[in-house]
């Protein structure tokens, strides 16, 4: 068998990730494809012309035969047809037909299709009843060979080669903590965070419209408030501190910012103002403690000893921990929770290139050839080659 066809044949890892989907080949430094989790359908507009009939199909053309247009082909039309998220939706017959798009873009040869096994990276809270579904698909639609679950904070963990740990994974839909002591969790130092990247975008998006001066008319949505959110937010140590800073004439944060309708937003306290709820989840009508209380007690669920290597190691993952300067708060506000002795200890660690960190340690474990336990076969493949192997000893 030439090299070409043994890559084409090795595992995929898959992340269907809320805000991305994430597919490419084990042993890779990075994904193939990364490709916003939504799609439109071409006859979903969001206005209609009574005026001239058709009109809306000058707009995007010719109609693919599904009807539909996934990832970044659906965000070129997103003011002129409704977004859709499958993940947000459980949308598996449209997921389907999304993972089939990608799948071809990777260019495996016909001989090959389908034969690779599939690594699905799996946030904790992912049910029974989903991974059942994504089994149906991967094995009776695909015909798939194997299938392995992988926890997406053990691939995380591992990129970072530490076996003691708390990990900070910040989504678009949800925000959790994994803490693990010497390889091993526990269910019970665990959470869900009330707070993940949507509540910023949509806080951000009422923080705007308040501050524009009536009669102005401007077009925000929240795909829109979403890339000034990505490109613009911060992070710093006291805002309210800030806030004076800019009422004296501090212009370090002001920023211009073109919309899509051609008009022009200006933009100062708003860009650090944006993570607040996330240390005061009130600010946004949620009774919940802040985030770094919230990670003090999943720590302070062992025992009183491990704490100090736990604090030394607090890993920020997920697209939601990109903000510029979270770190840095995150330390401080976790140290008012802590004993002198242990601030000093504290390290939140926040590399580059984290919201893709969870795949990337799934294709390191299997690189490193330690993703050999666990896989679930094709039940029909299994049957067929039970089959082949009960002919051959009959003709023996």
């Amino acid at each position: 068998m030439s090299s070409e066809n043994t890559n084409q044949i090795r595992p995929l890892v898959l992340d269907i990730g809320s805000k991305f989907f994430r597919l490419g080949w084990a042993g890779s430094d990075y994904p193939d494809i990364i490709a916003p989790s939504l799609y439109v359908d071409n006859s979903d507009y969001l206005f209609s012309s009574d005026v001239i009939d058709g009109l809306e199909d000058i707009f995007i053309g010719e109609k693919s035969a599904e009807n539909q247009l996934f990832g970044d082909e659906a965000l070129k039309y997103s003011n002129i047809l409704k977004v859709h998220e499958f993940k947000k939706e459980n949308n598996y017959n449209v997921f389907m037909k999304f993972f089939f798009h990608h799948y071809q873009q990777l260019n495996i040869a016909e001989e090959n299709q389908f034969k690779q096994p599939i690594i699905i990276i799996t946030p904790f809270f992912m049910s029974e009843l989903e991974k059942t579904k994504l089994r149906d698909i991967f094995f009776n639609v695909f015909d798939f060979p194997g299938v392995l679950f992988l926890s997406e904070s053990q691939g995380i963990i591992s990129t970072f080669r530490k076996s003691s740990g708390v990990i900070i994974n910040m989504g678009e839909e949800n925000t959790y903590f994994t803490t693990f002591l010497h390889g091993f969790s526990n269910n019970m130092a665990r959470d869900t965070f009330p707070i993940a990247g949507k509540d910023l975008t949509t806080y951000l998006l009422n923080l705007l419209l308040t501050q524009i001066v009536h009669g102005k008319s401007i077009f925000l949505d929240n795909i829109t408030t979403k890339e000034i959110k990505e490109k613009f937010s911060l992070c710093v140590l006291n805002p309210e501190e800030e806030i004076k800073r800019i009422k004296d004439g501090f212009t370090k944060y002001n920023s211009n910012i073109d919309l899509p309708d051609g008009t022009s937003l200006a933009i100062s306290s708003e860009r650090f103002l944006i993570s607040e709820p996330l240390f005061n989840p009130n600010l946004i009508h949620i009774d919940y403690i802040g985030l770094p209380e919230a990670i003090s007690k999943v720590i302070r669920v062992w025992d009183r000893e491990n704490w100090q290597e736990l604090l030394s190691n607090i890993i920020l993952a997920g697209g939601g921990s990109l903000i510029p300067g979270l770190e840095q708060r995150l330390k401080f506000e976790i140290s008012k929770f802590f004993s002198e002795k242990l601030r000093e200890h504290i390290n939140v660690l926040a590399v580059s290139g984290r919201e893709n960190v969870s795949w990337v340690g799934a294709s390191v474990l299997w690189a490193q050839g330690k993703l050999n336990k666990g896989w679930e076969n094709n039940p029909k493949i299994s049957e067929v080659e039970e089959e082949q192997e009960s002919n051959e000893q009959l003709t023996k």
